[in-house]
């Protein structure tokens, strides 16, 4: 084994050896107490012009102001974002994970998971903000949008925060969803149905229908599963293993094991797939999300084999091997948690591939429309 294949396997052996638990759910604020006043959190690496952000972003960030009493119209975040007076971060430089365009600020309800094993690593993910089409997520800033986001922190989230006692083990449902037909990204539908499970039937009337009409609410605790497993591989020197990853909407950023301060970015390429009856003519945003980290990972886009309800749609439109095993080729090995063995995690782009991609919605471009399709957002050509 070569000295950079030896040093990305610690980074690799430290990856699967977290135990992740599902462990709080609380305000963003009371998780992160170092986040810094008038910030608001995006997915992605650094955004390089504010007074060029995509219109999906612009619509979310001025949703959550909103929430946050920062700012009364787009206009009026746009000129605090200029003034200095409202500030944009990535997410995952504090921690966070965050779904497409959603805007985490300090208000907002979260979850927490943890490394059992270490328990003072931690990664933090939003409450799902629920369905389509009007999620906040989505873009299109649609106030009905708001107005579930304003009811998950008024109400919803400190009645979930209050059922949720004991520490739920995380690794038994992932794998669970991986056997019954989830690739644990675009389609979570198993997981879903365990991590309702974790909630009591006792639950007040509306944050019971919230967890069953938000039927992505899993997605959101495996992203912060994935955040902590990979990020784990961080500070090995020379080691190639990714430890974040995560689209803006225009940039795709990715850090490495050896230098997790530092994100790398190539410009975002939009996903590849099927479109949603009366969208054909859409244009996709590039690849927009946090959730980059699921696949960064090894679930998502390179488990489309044991996602028939994806595959089957996605077959037209992307490279064979992602339904093979050799969608798997540029991870380094097992997890032993996992039935599958032939699923290998942490990924390392030195290794030789035929695909590699990350299995995203499609926010459509001009923020006026929310989610067009579905599809692959293929690796950047380095």
């Amino acid at each position: 084994m070569s000295h950079s294949a030896a040093v990305t396997q610690k980074s690799y052996e430290k990856l699967i050896a977290v135990v992740p638990v599902l462990t709080r759910i609380a305000r963003l604020k009371d998780l992160v107490p170092n986040l810094p006043d008038q910030t608001l959190l995006h997915a992605g690496p650094p955004f390089t012009d504010l007074a060029n952000l995509p219109a999906p972003m612009r619509n979310a960030i001025t949703a959550t102001a909103q929430l946050e009493g920062w700012a009364k119209s787009e206009a009026e975040m746009l000129s605090h974002l200029k003034s200095g007076q409202l500030h944009l971060r990535p997410a995952q430089d504090f921690g966070v994970v965050t779904p497409l365009a959603f805007i985490v600020g300090p208000s907002v309800f979260c979850v927490e998971v943890t490394d059992s094993a270490k328990p003072q690593n931690k990664r933090v993910s939003p409450l799902n903000d629920g369905p389509l089409p009007y999620a906040l997520r989505l873009g299109n800033g649609h106030p009905d949008g708001l107005a579930l986001l304003r009811r998950l922190t008024d109400h919803i989230g400190a009645a979930l925060a209050e059922t949720l006692t004991d520490a739920v083990p995380l690794l038994p449902i992932l794998d669970h969803a991986l056997r019954h037909g989830d690739d644990l990204h675009g389609q979570v539908a198993a997981a879903q149905t365990q991590i309702r499970g974790i909630f009591p039937e006792t639950l007040e009337d509306e944050a019971s229908d919230y967890l069953d009409t938000a039927n992505q609410f899993a997605l959101n605790i495996i992203m912060a599963s994935s955040a902590l497993m990979i990020g784990a591989g961080a500070d090995v020197t020379d080691s190639a293993m990714l430890v974040a990853c995560g689209g803006n909407g225009q940039d795709m950023g990715y850090k490495l094991a050896s230098d997790p301060k530092t994100w790398i970015t190539q410009p975002a390429l939009p996903p590849i797939g099927p479109k949603f009856n009366g969208q054909e003519a859409a244009s996709a945003l590039p690849a927009i999300g946090d959730s980059a980290v699921i696949d960064a990972l090894g679930f998502g886009a390179a488990c489309l084999r044991t996602t028939p309800s994806l595959a089957e749609s996605y077959r037209d439109h992307v490279h064979p091997d992602y339904f093979t095993p050799a969608a798997h080729a540029p991870f380094i090995g097992p997890h032993p948690a996992l039935s599958d063995q032939s699923i290998h995690v942490g990924l390392d782009l030195t290794r030789p591939r035929t695909c590699l991609g990350i299995n995203l919605g499609m926010v459509e471009s001009t923020g006026k429309i929310g989610l067009i399709g579905r599809g692959v957002s293929p690796w950047p050509q380095e």
